[in-house]
């Protein structure tokens, strides 16, 4: 009985050991996560002041996330270079695009039909994609951000389209930069020693 509660904890011990080569190998340094929650503030705070000028097609500065998409696969792409993307990278790459298609969706295939609804599936799908990468990469703090911006989601329900964007920008400080600098500060401690 001990050589099987052995190999358990065996078992247990090569499991966290891949994950830990896994989480060096991806390097995660959190300046993926600190580009999209800024760029994500900006356009939410550039939409909100064109709404306050009354610009019609406000909605507009979004499409700068196009060029953030663009960047992104440059930034990986040049990383690749050096080494393959881990599994781990992969899938979170995988989800995260996944998130970002959904969104794209959802805003401009279906912002009618979503109609009060859009900033709750916009939030939800955040929070998951949030959730599930801190969960991944063991980081709990980008996992309870993700629960957080969860949770805001169901708020917007209840709120008029034009405080939308500033539950979004709260969302983004508590689910994305937040984690963001603490992944930077950790990686850069890790680097340094």
């Amino acid at each position: 009985m001990d050589e099987k509660i052995n190999s358990i904890e065996e078992s247990f011990q090569i499991i966290n050991r891949i994950i830990d080569d896994e989480k060096v190998r991806l390097n995660e340094n959190g300046f993926i996560y600190l580009f999209w929650g800024w760029l994500t503030i900006f356009c939410a705070a550039a939409q909100s002041l064109l709404i306050y000028l009354e610009v019609e097609k406000h909605y507009y500065i979004w499409f700068v996330m196009l060029v953030g998409w663009v960047y992104t696969m440059f930034y990986f792409g040049r990383k690749k270079e050096r080494k393959p993307m881990p599994l781990m990278g992969r899938v979170l790459a995988f989800v995260w695009n996944v998130a970002a298609v959904n969104i794209f969706i959802f805003s401009f295939v279906f912002p009618i039909t979503a109609g009060q609804l859009l900033m709750f599936f916009i939030l939800t799908i955040l929070g998951l994609a949030a959730s599930i990468s801190g969960m991944l990469i063991r980081f709990q703090w980008l996992t309870l951000g993700g629960l957080l911006c969860n949770a805001l989601a169901f708020t917007t329900i209840v709120l008029e389209p034009k405080f939308w964007n500033l539950i979004l920008i709260f969302a983004i400080i508590f689910a994305i930069i937040i984690p963001g600098y603490m992944l930077r500060a950790k990686y850069r401690k890790q680097n340094v020693q």
